[in-house]
C-alpha cells in the first residue's frame, strides 16, 4: 500500500508561501484559498510535464497568484511552488513541481516521479508538435509513477481560439486522454479560464484516494486483531 503523503512530508515540510484567503466560485462548488501559514491536513505532490513553451510555468503562476506573466523565462531543471486550498472542509497543500520541457532534461524529470500523487501533462493547442509529444511524456510517466497517481491532460492557450483555428481539436485531446485514462481539460493561463477547476478536481480525487487507503488500512488492522484473538 502506498505510504500516506502527509506522513512522508512531516520530516521535510516546505516553507509555505504566504497567500491571502479568497473565495472562488466553481460551478456549484466553493473553493476557499486559505493562508498557507495554517497546517494542512493533506499534502500532495503534483508534477507538471510537457514540451517547453506550452505554458506550464504561466499556468502555475496564474493558479498561485491569479496573475498572467506575459514574459517568463524557460524553466531550467525543476521549479517549485506550493498552494494551500480548502476542499470539502479539508485543508490541502499542493506541492507544484514545474519541470523543464527540453528533451535534455527528461532524465532529470524522471526522478521527480517518485512518490508523486498527481501528474499534469500539458500541450499547446496552437502547436501540434507539443500534442504529438504527449505520448512520449506519457511513456515517461508509465515507467516511473506509483499505483494510485492521477493523471490530467490539459490543452493550454484557449484564448487563441477566437483569433485562429486551433491546431489540436478538443475531440483529439479527449480521445488521447481517454486512451491514457487521464482527466481532460482545456484552459487559458492568459485569461484564467479553467485554471482553478482542474486543480480543484485533482485535489478532490487525491483526497478521496487517500481516504480510501486509510479506510482499507483500518479494515486490515481490525481483521488482523480479530484473527489474532481467534488463535
Amino acid at each position: 500500500m502506498k505510504t500516506s503523503t502527509v506522513q512522508r512530508e512531516k520530516t521535510n515540510k516546505p516553507n509555505y508561501l504566504h497567500l491571502s484567503p479568497r473565495r472562488l466560485s466553481i460551478g456549484n462548488e466553493t473553493l476557499i484559498l486559505e493562508p498557507a501559514s495554517s497546517s494542512p491536513e493533506r499534502v500532495f505532490k503534483v508534477v507538471f510535464l510537457g514540451n517547453s513553451g506550452v505554458g506550464k510555468s504561466t499556468f502555475i503562476h496564474r493558479f498561485c497568484y491569479n496573475r498572467f506573466l506575459a514574459r517568463i523565462s524557460s524553466t531550467i531543471g525543476i521549479d517549485y511552488q506550493v498552494k494551500s486550498l480548502m476542499v470539502d472542509n479539508t485543508q490541502v497543500l499542493l506541492q507544484l513541481w514545474d519541470t523543464a520541457g527540453q528533451e535534455r532534461f527528461q532524465s532529470i524529470t524522471k526522478q521527480y516521479f517518485r512518490r508523486v500523487d498527481g501528474i499534469l501533462v500539458m500541450y499547446d493547442i496552437t502547436a501540434e508538435c507539443s500534442f504529438m509529444a504527449v505520448r512520449n511524456w506519457m511513456s515517461c510517466i508509465q515507467d516511473g509513477i506509483e499505483d494510485g497517481a492521477v493523471i490530467f491532460l490539459v490543452g493550454n492557450k484557449m484564448d487563441t481560439a477566437d483569433k485562429e483555428e486551433p491546431k489540436v481539436s478538443r475531440a483529439e485531446g479527449e480521445r488521447l486522454a481517454k486512451e491514457y485514462k487521464a482527466v481532460f481539460y482545456e484552459c487559458s493561463a492568459r485569461t484564467g479560464y479553467n485554471i482553478q477547476e482542474p486543480m480543484l478536481h485533482m485535489a478532490r480525487l487525491l483526497t478521496a484516494h487517500e481516504d480510501k487507503q486509510r479506510e482499507q488500512a483500518l479494515h486490515l488492522e481490525e481483521y488482523n486483531k480479530r484473527k489474532g484473538c481467534c488463535l
